[in-house]
């Protein structure tokens, strides 16, 4: 087999809602850039991917040159042009070409574990802890027995007050866990909250697990290795992150120090899925969970599921959905230009798809309509 082409669209879908996201909420977004890879070959097989962001000119000019004419199934030869351009969503479709030549979805071919994932309803934009209360219940009605919520306050007494509140309005219905987005890094133009060190992180862990929640995820910056290291060594809840690692060596490293009772790696941002599979053995071997990032788009969303549903260490699916922003259509159908979108079952799991690959058909028109 051999590629024959590589067609790249980059589409900017709108927002029904402009959008202020926790972290950032001093800045409006108004549409999701989308870049979606088509990798062609000689026997007929199509392989998509996609990222959440604006990487067709890297894919154009940095892979493209050195995939044709090449065989899509040499990952491991493959995976050097990928690395080299941090183009993983190439990756992504390359893995689809290789789960359709061999006719089962991914998870299939690399070990079936699970064949569905629990699902937590995970939300980026700041709103009043009222109406992140009410959103909850409104997710218990459809489903979902677990959310995420987003809380980097002033104080360790606003934080506890956003998880009590939603507690009381969810009842014992919902598993709970907390998003503090890197709160110790100064990326933010007007910050919303502090800057946390260790002593913050420590303090608000402690009140969190004494609440019953499942994981305080990125409470500090990224590159705060040692720092987290002892969170995760004197914290009682779990501490999560990762998503925004770059390369295999970095999840390397953070294994190694012990940062993080739980990996949470994006295979649209770092290694796609063959070397993401990789890190996740390696959080086996270190008694680590590995539950990903949300994959940005539908497409991402799938590979995800099929990435978890091969893997012994992955309870959780992360699922974006935070009306009116980002809906189920909005965020898969659209941004993922999926035909069929990936829906949580009447017991909260996401159910892996069964078609081969990925497992997930593009809809060309969405493509058409969108494409810049």
């Amino acid at each position: 087999m051999k590629i024959t082409d590589i067609k790249v669209s980059l589409l900017d879908i709108p927002y029904p809602v402009p959008l202020r996201m926790a972290p950032t909420p001093d800045v409006e977004l108004k549409s999701q850039l989308t870049t979606l890879v088509q990798i062609y070959t000689d026997e007929g097989i199509m392989g998509v991917g996609a990222s959440g962001r604006d990487e067709a000119r890297v894919v154009e000019t940095q892979v493209k040159p050195y995939l044709l004419n090449q065989d899509p199934l040499q990952l491991e030869k493959r995976k050097y042009a990928v690395r080299a351009a941090q183009a993983w969503l190439v990756d992504i479709a390359l893995c689809d070409i290789v789960g359709k030549a061999a006719g089962l979805p991914l998870y299939k071919l690399w070990g079936a574990c699970q064949d569905r994932i629990k699902a937590y309803a995970s939300g980026p934009s700041k709103r009043p802890p009222e109406a992140v209360a009410e959103g909850a219940q409104r997710f218990v009605e459809q489903g979902f027995k677990a959310i995420k919520l987003r809380a980097h306050n002033w104080t360790v007494k606003e934080d506890v007050a956003l998880v009590e509140m939603v507690r009381n309005a969810v009842g014992d219905h919902m598993e709970i866990m907390v998003d503090a987005n890197q709160a110790a890094i100064p990326y933010r133009p007007n910050p919303i909250g502090p800057f946390w060190d260790v002593k913050r992180a420590l303090d608000t862990a402690k009140a969190f697990h004494e609440l019953g929640v499942v994981w305080l995820e990125e409470p500090l910056g990224r590159y705060q290795y040692r720092n987290l290291a002892r969170l995760t060594q004197e914290s009682d809840l779990l501490i999560a992150g990762g998503e925004g690692n770059i390369g295999i060596h970095e999840f390397r490293d953070l294994l190694e120090i012990g940062a993080y009772d739980i990996l949470q790696p994006d295979p649209t941002l770092s290694e796609g899925l063959s070397q993401m599979r990789k890190i996740a053995a390696a959080a086996e071997m270190h008694d680590r969970l590995f539950i990903p990032h949300h994959g940005y788009s539908g497409i991402g969303l799938a590979a995800n599921l099929q990435l978890c549903g091969a893997l012994p260490n992955s309870p959780w699916l992360e699922y974006m959905i935070d009306p009116p922003y980002r809906t189920v259509e909005t965020y898969q159908q659209l941004c993922g230009v999926i035909k069929e979108p990936l829906l949580i079952d009447k017991e909260g799991y996401v159910p892996v798809p069964q078609k081969p690959g990925l497992g997930v058909e593009i809809d060309e028109k969405v493509v058409a309509k969108y494409r810049g």
